[in-house]
């Protein structure tokens, strides 16, 4: 098997990766690849289709879509508890200045994104760390191995100010009861082992490959259905409309002049100092303008595929008009949005409590571990209007006064990590103290 070789489900599956990840990225990345996206006009030239190209409009829901959704989630701290010497990693969890909750921040943007990652734990002299590879890097594996493609950069020998980044292949094999770690590069006579490790705890040749592979199905790597793949193609459907709507308007958008009845030698002007003398009663003067049926066609099919995109989760490019979308309409939306952010919530979790659990065990330290990814999602902030409302029906008996303090704990006025209990206690001992210093 060659180093390069791809996995069947991959080769299967890059076409669609590779579209979401350029979706994502934006307007660059989909007008750089050209006909791929945009398909040619019938008889454009080079010129007219570079025209063409630059006059659409490439909305990039996607990408407000993820970053929203990821927003949603880490509005609130994850609660991470860990042994005491892994505490003091979570600051710099992958060894390379990344925090804990900005990888989780990063795995929830490729789990909506692509619905399938990696999580590698590994080790230097000092420390344990983790390192992440997106669906794109993990090109190969079987049941003893999983290749994993990386960037790596290399130095210019005659001038150290000079680099490279170039491609290299980091092998994880289960060889018996070994892990080896073989690192391949390229050279001119091809692909070749720099780099042997046996990764060992304490001085025990470690066992097994210790690579979590998230997908949509749970932790494997075979490929599922990617979250944002309808979203992706109907953002460049909407970008190939964008491009016919843009160009139909730059033709027809300003009226063409006509005479008839003339030489057609003759050099006319436009303009109100110019002066024409038509040679007879048949000849006409005016200007040629488009109806704009055609476009108004195409506008109905823009605004269609922007509504379609709000529905699958873009909602920042839904128009904000009254009476567009019933509440109970955006309701169940938002339930149904809720739901599949919630499986990819629930996975990552397990995924980075798996790896927080097995760095413990290879510093060898006990204790639990901890990992909970807050997931209500809606901003359920109470304004000043609903805190009187409830202070007054609190005091005058409408509700008890552990429902009063529920809904505030549910507007997040008190802590989250204070329960009513918690705050009925703090109560008491302020009232006790009022009391005792008026006496």
């Amino acid at each position: 098997m060659g180093i390069e070789s791809r996995h069947p489900h991959f080769v299967n599956t890059q076409e669609q990766w590779q579209r979401i990840r350029d979706s994502f990225n934006g307007s660059d990345s989909i007008k750089g690849e050209g006909e791929s996206y945009l398909p040619r006009l019938g008889g454009q030239s080079n010129d007219e289709y570079d025209s063409y190209k630059l006059r659409a409009v490439y909305y990039n829901g996607i990408e407000r879509t993820v970053r929203g959704l990821v927003g949603a989630v880490m509005r609130v701290d994850p609660i991470i508890e860990v042994p005491k010497k892994i505490e003091a990693l979570l600051g710099d969890i992958t060894n390379t200045g990344v925090s804990l909750n900005d990888f989780i921040s990063y795995m929830l943007s490729e789990q909506l994104l692509m619905g399938r990652q990696g999580i590698l734990v590994d080790r230097d002299n000092e420390r344990p760390y983790l390192t992440g590879y997106s669906t794109e890097q993990i090109t190969n594996w079987l049941d003893d191995r999983i290749i994993l493609e990386e960037n790596y950069r290399r130095i210019n020998k005659d001038d150290p100010y000079q680099s490279d980044y170039d491609i290299q292949y980091r092998e994880l094999v289960k060889d018996g009861n070994s892990y080896i770690v073989n690192v391949w590069q390229k050279f001119d006579a091809g692909w070749q082992i720099v780099e042997e490790i046996l990764p060992t705890r304490k001085g025990t040749q470690l066992t097994d490959i210790p690579f979590i592979g998230i997908s949509g199905d749970g932790f494997n790597l075979s490929p599922s259905i990617p979250p944002m793949l309808a979203l992706s193609d109907t953002g460049i459907s909407m970008y190939r409309t964008s491009a016919d709507l843009e160009h139909g308007r730059h033709f027809t958008a300003l009226p063409t002049p006509y005479v008839t009845g003339i030489d057609v030698d003759s050099e006319l002007k436009i303009g109100s100092g110019s002066a024409w003398i038509l040679p007879d009663s048949s000849s006409r003067a005016g200007y040629l303008e488009f109806s704009g049926q055609g476009l108004q066609a195409l506008e109905k099919a823009m605004e269609e595929k922007r509504s379609m995109m709000a529905s699958l989760g873009a909602q920042l490019l839904q128009s904000q008009k009254a009476g567009i979308e019933s509440a109970d309409s955006i309701r169940l939306r938002q339930n149904a949005e809720a739901s599949t952010l919630v499986g990819v919530v629930k996975t990552v979790e397990r995924a980075i409590k798996q790896a927080l659990i097995t760095m413990a065990e290879w510093e060898g330290v006990a204790g639990d571990v901890v990992v909970n990814l807050n997931t209500d999602f809606v901003d359920t902030k109470i304004n000043a209007q609903d805190m009187s409302s409830l202070m007054g029906a609190w005091q005058s008996g409408g509700i008890s006064h552990d429902t009063f303090l529920f809904n505030m704990k549910k507007g997040e006025i008190l802590p989250p990590d204070i329960t009513i209990e918690d705050e009925k206690g703090l109560i008491e001992i302020q009232v006790g103290e009022i009391d005792l210093s008026g006496h």
